[in-house]
């Protein structure tokens, strides 16, 4: 049996292969017209479904920790999520329909083409849609006890002090809690393998045999028994084949222009030449695989149905979507998508080197003072970063349980000086009794919680000053104090304020509507754009030139955080970004600096080279870039 398995792979393999080859035009415009559709249409059509199920509510946009409160604690937020994901799943099972239907054609003697495969696909797709909500609903369901299992873990382990400390300092209920949460992982994955191979055949069943949306799950649970094992070893060796492609076609790629781009630095009209040809070479050879993967798996889902299935079905549920052949495109049409391609191509070129043009001087935000140096949210922290020409500092504030504004990140201080005592629960006098600077080296070991007003005064004429206010459900009057302290210190001017939490956001700008006030974000769902805050702090990946240029348009300044690698630096910089959120401002100011004395045909190539994926040792040895 444990040779008559990978025999069958093979055979099953050199089939859908076999397929492939003879129909492959089909297969090629069958996928990329469907993926046009569903980029043009479908998608966007989606997009506003869930636009729909959420527009009663005050969660138009939806940043971070609300996304989970969404989601998972309203009924319209867990009804937007299930059909959110029952409408991507139809759709990319929609696609596969039709792949499987020139798959299912061949091997009964039936020819389709890319229309006669779309037309399959459009009149099967509300089946297919059913079919997605039995899944999405069953996988629901089969994850509620895993989720419990993870929270009991949480509630058990790592509820008694700040998530930060056990990330920072794992200690042994975390590694215990990392452990027993690696065991459930392992159940999870172990769960969802077994019931993608029972429901392997579910497709195939609705479009060829008609058996309805609400059964095929069950029936294809029964087709498979004794050839679970065949269908995983399948799954297996369709992941290995896929990322070979994948990884061979973007390294190839990669390593080209790594090793061309640096020997055309001289000339910009070869770049640019060079880099709208490799663009197209690269969007050409990323469809290939694409089409190549997918079709794949259709066919040899479509190829293992038929043998599981045998003589029990025919050709009509193709029959009579039959067609000729084929189109072929003429050479006109050749010649006119060629050009437009071309076009395109140098219009990215042409894009990405202007974006990297001049633009105003970022700034420098020390994230928590100088803390890759000093301790975080320590007055040392602060004075380093003034003395390393910053532009600003980022500091925490939360209140004490006596309502003094203490300078402060996490819920408590154990990661900073192993005291359990919860902010909102100890007095401003016992909090800064605690130790926070000696983990970082004996030098530091005076530093103590700092209160808002006293790193207002560091601070104080050296750099100036960005206010975040915490949130955790405990804060009395923390807005009104800020602002209090901010006056009394005269530093009205040199102060910009932050909060995840949109509610202080609001609350401050209704305070002094005059004060910038922004946005800090994680995770985001909707246009950030539509909170009106002054300027958005978001994660790095997020600040795409895209979301980059929507939120310069509607007069919002965009800061990244956290980073500390020059590589993101040039990134953020080369996207048009305003400031960076740094651990390290020194290098920051380096890495501007440094770009600043660039051409901008340097500036270019030195994007290009990350988005290659340079590494910061190749940056430095192209750019003598050090701080």
């Amino acid at each position: 049996m444990t040779t008559a398995i990978p025999h069958t792979v093979r055979t099953l393999f050199a089939e859908a292969a076999g397929d492939f080859r003879s129909a492959w035009r089909a297969f090629a415009f069958t996928d990329l017209t469907f993926k046009a559709i569903a980029f043009a249409v479908l998608i966007p059509a989606a997009s506003w479904l869930l636009y729909l199920f959420r527009a009663g509510t005050s969660d138009r946009v939806v940043a971070d920790v609300d996304i989970a409160r969404f989601f998972f604690t309203k009924p319209v937020g867990i009804a937007t999520l299930f059909f959110g994901i029952s409408l991507i799943v139809a759709i990319v099972a929609v696609e596969a329909a039709c792949l499987m239907a020139i798959g299912f054609g061949r091997a009964q003697g039936v020819t389709l083409n890319a229309r006669s495969a779309l037309k399959f696909g459009a009149t099967h797709a509300l089946k297919v849609q059913r079919l997605a909500w039995h899944m999405i609903l069953r996988l629901l369901a089969g994850l509620v006890p895993f989720v419990l299992g993870a929270g009991l873990v949480y509630l058990a382990l790592l509820r008694e002090h700040d998530i930060n400390y056990y990330l920072s300092q794992r200690p042994r209920e975390f590694v215990i809690a990392e452990g027993l949460v690696a065991f459930i992982g392992i159940g999870l994955a172990l769960t969802l393998v077994r019931t993608i191979v029972r429901w392997a055949l579910a497709l195939p069943l609705v479009l060829f045999e008609n058996v309805h949306p609400r059964h095929a799950l069950g029936e294809s649970a029964k087709r498979v028994v004794g050839a679970r094992f065949l269908i995983l070893w399948i799954l297996v060796a369709w992941i290995v084949v896929a990322s070979v492609l994948l990884t061979v076609a973007t390294s190839s790629l990669d390593l080209v222009g790594r090793v061309v781009a640096p020997q055309l630095a001289s000339s910009l009209v070869l770049l640019l030449l060079f880099i709208a040809v490799l663009a197209l070479v690269g969007v050409v050879l990323t469809l290939a695989v694409s089409v190549v993967n997918f079709s794949l798996f259709a066919l040899l889902l479509t190829r293992l149905y038929l043998r599981l299935t045998g003589t029990q079905v025919s050709a009509s549920a193709v029959a009579h979507f039959a067609s000729r052949g084929p189109r072929r495109f003429s050479g006109r049409e050749r010649a006119a998508i060629l050009v437009v391609a071309l076009l395109a191509a140098v219009g990215v070129g042409l894009l990405a080197f202007l974006v990297n043009r001049e633009q105003n001087p970022p700034l420098v935000i020390a994230h928590r003072g100088a803390s890759a140096t000093a301790p975080e949210n320590t007055l040392a922290a602060f004075r380093l970063a003034a003395e390393q020409h910053a532009d600003f500092v980022e500091l925490d504030v939360q209140e004490s349980a006596d309502g003094q504004v203490l300078v402060v990140h996490d819920s408590d201080l154990m990661k900073v000086g192993r005291d359990a005592t919860k902010i909102w629960e100890g007095d401003a006098a016992q909090l800064r009794a605690v130790d926070i600077g000696g983990y970082r080296g004996p030098q530091f070991s005076a530093e103590r919680v700092p209160t808002l007003a006293e790193a207002l005064a560091t601070c104080k004429g050296r750099c100036r000053v960005v206010v975040e206010l915490k949130s955790y459900g405990r804060n009395q009057q923390l807005e009104e104090r800020v602002v209090a302290i901010v006056e009394a210190a005269g530093m009205e001017g040199d102060c910009i304020f932050m909060s995840l939490d949109h509610e202080m956001m609001r609350k401050l700008k209704a305070l002094r509507p005059s004060w910038r006030v922004g946005l800090l974000v994680a995770k985001a769902m909707g246009d950030l754009t539509e909170l009106k805050a002054d300027f958005l702090a978001v994660e790095a990946r997020m600040a795409t030139r895209r979301f980059v240029r929507r939120a310069h348009r509607a007069g919002q300044d965009v800061y990244i955080w956290t980073v500390n690698d020059p590589a993101w630096m040039l990134m953020g910089l080369s996207r048009g970004v305003d400031g960076l959120i740094t651990d390290k401002p020194d290098l920051a100011r380096a890495v501007i600096e440094r770009r600043a004395a660039m051409s901008n045909s340097e500036r270019f190539l030195v994007a290009q080279l990350i988005r290659f994926g340079a590494s910061t040792e190749a940056l430095e040895a192209e750019t003598a870039l050090r701080p």
